[in-house]
């Protein structure tokens, strides 16, 4: 397939996903301080972000699937931007705690609903133009990384409301966007799949056992995302370096992604590249025990170009080629509900349990979570074998 910047199908669909992550990029990193800056303790700001998985998982369930079931993907989308801004700009008039915890939670509850619709839309606009899906959504962690380090820089200089105007801009941005998004045209015209077929994909055993071994390949990052940083720096690690750790990561990621990643995952076909995610997670998490902080860390982040982007590249092959198109919004919803909500939640709260005791052995969670992933890949390699799911 051709590269996205060749098309004006595929520019716009990167220019979306650009926009989009240039949202999540500051969501994630800068709104607890945000929060912390109103007046929260350090108790609540955690309630808050608990509070915000578990929005994940409810809105990705129930948003996309209705999605697919009124056939108005990017219209949903919109609104979901347009509310998320709205919402933003009214935080800024909240005097009382109740009232932001609902209004951070409907601000989540977008977030969560975009990204899998916006990904539904993605795969659809590379399967009908003809262009790579890959370095596409590539494109969308560059926005991620770019809005990460701008905003930090910004927050420095001025103040950390800055944060939230970049989002409310960047929402309205993806939302004019997506208005046109060329992953919209071709799933029109489909017969809206009814509620009762939704929860027949659903609750569909192959699909149950790919949802399986996505959501343990993906949450077994769980111990990273929670004690990466607190972890290095109380093994000594200077805040720039871990700045720059970080930074490889994500630099990774998008190395992978904008070149050998879809031509990777699509010789190694949806289920072995997920199984390649819980390789790389048992090398990574296995090397991660034993608190190295000298070079070794570097190749050890460099695999999360494997632990996460070939992880989801096989995942959104997989719904591809399994999952019949007037449903792909339901599915990814449900993938995602699972992978980086639901057991992403019970893997930090598994974490939360065992870092206080073990400290660096806390890594053992995602090498287990890892192994038990490839597991479960071998069985869904034995119960699909390439053909779409009858629902």
């Amino acid at each position: 397939m051709s590269s996205p910047l060749r098309s004006a199908a595929g520019r716009h669909t990167t220019a979306f996903y650009a926009s989009f992550f240039m949202v999540s990029g500051v969501y994630m990193p800068f709104w607890p301080l945000w929060l912390a800056d109103w007046g929260l303790t350090t108790a609540e700001v955690g309630l808050f972000t608990a509070l915000g998985i578990g929005i994940r998982v409810v809105a990705g369930l129930f948003i996309p699937a209705l999605a697919d079931r009124l056939d108005s993907r990017r219209n949903t989308i919109a609104v979901c931007c347009l509310l998320g801004a709205l919402i933003l700009v009214a935080h800024l008039w909240i005097t009382r705690v109740p009232v932001l915890l609902v209004a951070t939670l409907a601000t989540g509850a977008c977030l969560a609903s975009i990204g899998p619709i916006g990904e539904a839309l993605g795969v659809a606009a590379s399967r009908f133009h003809g262009f790579a899906y890959a370095p596409a959504r590539g494109f969308g962690s560059i926005g991620f990384m770019f809005s990460n380090l701008a905003v930090g820089a910004l927050i420095s200089a001025y103040s950390v409301q800055v944060a939230l105007w970049w989002m409310v801009v960047c929402f309205l941005m993806a939302g004019l966007l997506v208005l046109r998004h060329p992953g919209g045209t071709r799933v029109q015209g489909q017969t809206p799949p009814r509620a009762s077929e939704i929860r027949e994909l659903i609750t569909n055993p192959v699909f149950g056992v790919f949802v399986a071994a996505l959501s343990f390949t993906q949450a077994s990052h769980a111990v990273f995302y929670a004690y990466g940083t607190i972890h290095w720096t109380a093994l000594g690690l200077s805040e720039a370096r871990i700045g720059a750790l970080w930074a490889a990561g994500v630099a990774a990621e998008i190395a992978f992604m904008v070149t050998i990643g879809g031509a990777l995952a699509a010789r190694l076909g949806p289920v072995r590249a997920l199984g390649l995610s819980g390789v790389a997670g048992i090398l990574r998490w296995g090397g991660m025990m034993f608190d190295p902080t000298g070079w070794t860390l570097w190749p050890l982040m460099a695999l999360h170009a494997f632990t996460f982007a070939a992880g989801h590249l096989g995942a959104m092959a997989f719904i591809t080629r399994a999952v019949p198109a007037r449903f792909g919004a339901a599915a990814q919803g449900a993938a995602a509900a699972m992978a980086a909500g639901l057991v992403l939640a019970l893997a930090m709260a598994a974490a939360a349990l065992v870092y206080p005791r073990l400290g660096g052995l806390t890594y053992g969670i995602g090498l287990a979570m890892s192994v038990i992933g490839l597991g479960i890949c071998v069985l869904l390699g034995r119960r699909w074998t390439g053909q779409q799911l009858a629902v």
